[in-house]
């Protein structure tokens, strides 16, 4: 039998075990989160430097064309092949 002082723990350990559940759902939410966004960071860097190489290949392309290097039908064959996998 109970008494004294631990006869209200019962109520008050529950609420304790909630809130440490509630605190690590959040920290497993928050840490998965982070790890996403830090992960789409890096993604983007890599979108960003091969529209750069491709934005350059392009732009080559097109000063070829306008120094009369190469013809117009060799131009648009090349442009649809760089421009195929945007």
């Amino acid at each position: 039998m109970m008494g004294g002082m631990t006869a209200g723990m019962g109520k008050w350990m529950l609420v304790v075990v909630l809130t440490v559940v509630a605190l690590l759902v959040l920290a497993t939410l928050g840490s998965v989160w982070f790890y996403r966004r830090l992960r789409g960071r890096q993604s983007d860097g890599a979108a960003v430097a091969g529209r750069d190489e491709q934005d350059t290949a392009t732009r080559r392309l097109r000063e070829r064309f306008a120094a009369g290097e190469i013809d117009e039908q060799e131009y648009e064959s090349r442009l649809s092949a760089l421009t195929h996998w945007r």
